[in-house]
């Protein structure tokens, strides 16, 4: 869903320091559009205009006429960028000098459609052509210049080598996965290492003492009468 703001105010450079500051907060050019009258421009053209940019077509008419005694129209397409961009477009429109012309509604909602682009880049749809530095040059992939594709119908092969073995039979002849069982030792023999200097198991399954006194005596904390632990 986009989210459409309009706002008037009494000339087009008043529109555009609001635009700028729109721009400063994010959002992207193609997201605002500051409409004005041309000399001579017929009302209904400049109504067409206005539903182009996305605005209601019950309010377009009364724009045309208002841009007609000079004034300007911002329109703001608040969509997911930057985060929150219907809230910070309000807050910036309240801060600045729109003229409030009783024109009803200023904000609607409309469906997106379908986007399709020439390029995953928006931005930059030709972020991998060649810039046209003479008139005989044309603009074309850079690939092109080298005389190579970059994509091969050719079938993938599972070897990187071409006789088919794998690189790491040249210089290590095991096999680089196993199918032997996980052993319970690092030692063979199932010897463990702490067996090869210390005699006692690292793990017992004696009852847990409650103290650390061997005589099963109390702590020396309880002895002088200390709390270990406060509530």
């Amino acid at each position: 869903m986009t989210t459409v703001i309009t706002r008037l105010y009494a000339n087009e450079s008043t529109a555009r320091g609001v635009e700028d500051r729109l721009r400063w907060e994010g959002f992207p050019r193609s997201a605002i559009q500051v409409i004005s009258a041309a000399p001579d421009q017929a009302r209904d053209a400049l109504a067409a205009k206005i539903i182009r940019a996305r605005v209601a077509e019950s309010t377009a008419p009364a724009y045309a006429d208002k841009l007609g005694e000079g004034m300007a129209l911002l329109v703001v397409r608040a969509t997911y960028k930057p985060l929150g961009a219907v809230r910070i477009a309000k807050e910036v429109l309240e801060r600045s000098n729109a003229i409030d012309a009783g024109i009803q509604p200023d904000e609607i909602y409309v469906k997106d459609g379908p986007d399709h682009a020439p390029s995953v880049l928006k931005d930059h749809p030709h972020f991998l052509t060649l810039p046209v530095l003479e008139d005989d040059i044309p603009r074309g992939p850079i690939s092109a210049q080298f005389g190579f594709r970059l994509l091969s119908k050719r079938p993938r092969r599972l070897k990187v080598m071409r006789s088919g073995r794998r690189m790491s039979r040249m210089f290590w002849p095991m096999p680089l996965v196993t199918k032997n069982r996980k052993a319970r030792s690092a030692m063979s023999g199932t010897r463990r290492m702490s067996r090869a200097f210390w005699p006692g198991p690292l793990i017992t399954s004696k009852p847990r003492r409650r103290s650390v006194i061997r005589g099963g005596g109390h702590p020396f904390s309880r002895l002088m009468g200390w709390r270990t632990i406060s509530r």
